[in-house]
């Protein structure tokens, strides 16, 4: 094998870090959606983005005439556009990776007819694109403050809440939110904090002026379930075909009722041993014994953060 193939296989290889650049860029855009971005030390996270960001544009440089990285090119500021309109103010995160996809889109081997048709259809994208975005956040934002009255999280960690004052011309209200405390990403110098997950458990209308607090506590899955029978023999669950299944109940069944359920069964469902309530102004209004059974926080009912 001559030099210059050696050379030719060594910048093929060397495209394969493009595509990893372009990869990550992808994986954030997706967070982006589902995930509110955390970033403490701005400073050293600038750093190293760039630093990352530079050494993968002179990586895509060196191989800028291979398949992967003249791709890559025309791909970079398509992967990036929803991590730029979503995360829009965060600087330090934006910057290095719009310059490198900038640079790479017009210094890569593409030919300059696909480069001008790919450079229109991004500049409409980004324009329109934008313009309907932040017109459709204008449209929906209300003209109410917000103040966080209260936060925290269940004695077992795996919950957090907000107690939240909502001011309007109708006197205002109070809610508490739930939200599982377990599905943040951490990763070096950046967190992803999951939203989308809350639960409004508590809502009252107009707000109170009465100074109350939110209470937790730890009740073992026997104890609820007796509470749950006190207040009425024919409690219903609304079972998912997959839980019916782990009971071997057939999943045409309509009424499953908790009595009916063993202590055992319910281990089964994955109610824990010892469970998180909440209780504000000594009503209960939030149980992990219900949380699990109902599958309150499921993934495929979360909500994104176009529209926080």
């Amino acid at each position: 094998m001559n030099a210059k193939s050696v050379t030719l296989w060594w910048r093929r290889f060397i495209s394969i870090i493009g595509v990893g650049y372009c990869a990550l860029i992808s994986w954030f855009s997706y967070l982006s959606i589902f995930y509110e971005i955390s970033i403490p030390n701005k400073v050293t996270f600038c750093l190293a983005l760039s630093t990352i960001s530079l050494l993968s544009l002179a990586a895509m440089l060196y191989s800028r005439f291979q398949i992967l990285t003249r791709l890559v090119g025309l791909l970079l500021l398509l992967a990036a556009f929803p991590l730029i309109l979503l995360c829009f103010g965060e600087w330090e995160l934006i910057v290095p990776i719009a310059i490198t996809a900038l640079l790479i889109f017009f210094l890569s081997g593409t030919g300059e007819t696909i480069k001008t048709i790919f450079g229109v259809i991004y500049l409409l994208l980004y324009i329109l694109g934008s313009l309907a975005y932040f017109m459709l956040i204008s449209f929906f934002a209300g003209s109410t403050q917000q103040v966080v009255l209260e936060s925290g999280t269940s004695p077992s960690e795996a919950y957090r809440y907000e107690m939240i004052q909502t001011d309007d011309s109708s006197g205002g209200y109070i809610e508490i939110h739930v939200e599982p405390n377990d599905r943040d990403i951490q990763l070096p110098l950046i967190s992803f904090i999951a939203v989308g997950y809350d639960r409004t458990v508590y809502l009252e209308r107009p707000a109170s002026s009465e100074d109350a607090h939110v209470q937790w506590s730890t009740v073992s899955r026997e104890e609820i379930t007796q509470q749950l029978l006190a207040i009425s023999e024919n409690v219903e669950l609304d079972l998912s075909a997959e839980q019916k299944a782990i009971l071997g109940i057939a999943a045409d069944t309509k009424d499953v009722y908790l009595k009916d359920i063993t202590d055992e069964q319910l281990a089964q469902l994955g109610v824990p041993e010892e469970n998180d309530v909440l209780t504000f102004r000594g009503e209960v209004y939030f149980r992990t014994y219900i949380a699990v059974l109902e599958d309150y926080f499921a993934f495929d009912s979360r909500e994104s953060t176009l529209l926080d």
